[in-house]
């Protein structure tokens, strides 16, 4: 049976996400997402950024306000190809000024494309070359990918059950023929904290479900504390929210922070279905686990 988790202490800053701090005006929001994660393993530190949100603007300037230094970063991880949760990275690379891992499936960087009234980008808004060319050092990974000592990229996640689906708005080209996007690309990372696994995601098409248990199954615990990030329910029926609803029951974490692509409508269900234990999440919120 398992006693205790690897990682002591973890604190996520959400350098970027939808919704104004009241609390910290100086911040500034937009539509996307970034987190980075500090966690402490007895004297080792890592630092992890997952995503860097729509704009280098954005991300650096709330990164000055909350006194944030790049320097330190190990990795950066990419949920998925995005542009809202890509792209700030060439910013960040240009302040770093050194080669730096970045963790992605091959997958993001395809083309994507969102019809819906009508077609427009949404992919990384930066060439491979680009990237390259300010010290992104790729690491492609379809399959788990260790970070940290108890800290790990998902790579692609299994899809278990029927009600968490991808819009068909989602587009990607394949042999020069318009597709539907499956987002294969989109995973989310996990923390084997001590007080049970951290589980945190970019908008998490894949399910949010399907995504907290293959964490579940790759690590090989049941217990879950946190689950932090976008949900992407915005879209979401009343079937769907409630199907989500009842799995978060049955899982049961202690934490729950929706944000992002969640939603209003999803996100006030939740917090009206789990109270003390959801937890507000803003541009500027900063996270003690």
């Amino acid at each position: 049976m398992r006693v205790k988790g690897l990682v002591d202490e973890v604190e996520l800053k959400i350098l970027v996400e939808d919704t104004k701090n009241p609390a910290k005006p100086w911040v500034w929001s937009e539509h996307g997402l970034a987190v980075l994660v500090r966690a402490r393993t007895g004297r080792n530190e890592a630092y992890i950024l997952l995503d860097t949100g729509a704009t280098g603007k954005t991300v650096l300037h709330n990164a000055y306000k909350m006194n944030v230094s790049f320097e330190k970063l190990n990795a950066i991880v990419l949920s998925h190809g995005h542009y809202d949760h890509t792209g700030g990275l060439l910013g960040i690379l240009k302040c770093i000024e050194k080669p730096i891992a970045i963790v992605l499936h091959s997958d993001a960087l395809k083309p994507k494309f969102v019809v819906k009234p009508r077609m427009r980008l949404a992919g990384i808004p930066y060439t491979k070359w680009q990237i390259e060319q300010h010290g992104g050092r790729f690491l492609f990974s379809k399959g788990v990918a260790p970070l940290a000592d108890g800290i790990w990229a998902t790579g692609q996640i299994e899809r278990t059950n029927q009600f968490e689906k991808i819009p068909e708005r989602f587009l990607t080209v394949k042999d020069e023929r318009f597709v539907r996007d499956d987002m294969l690309d989109d995973q989310a990372l996990v923390i084997d904290h001590n007080k049970g696994l951290i589980v945190i995601t970019g908008c998490a098409h894949a399910g949010v479900i399907n995504t907290v248990k293959y964490a579940q199954k790759i690590t090989g615990i049941n217990h879950v504390y946190a689950v932090i990030g976008g949900f992407h329910l915005i879209e979401a029926n009343q079937e769907r929210i409630e199907w989500t609803i009842q799995a978060f029951r049955e899982i049961s974490p202690e934490f729950l922070g929706a944000c992002h692509c969640t939603g209003d409508k999803a996100i006030k269900k939740i917090k009206e279905e789990f109270g003390e234990k959801f937890i507000e999440i803003h541009t500027g919120t900063v996270l003690k686990f």
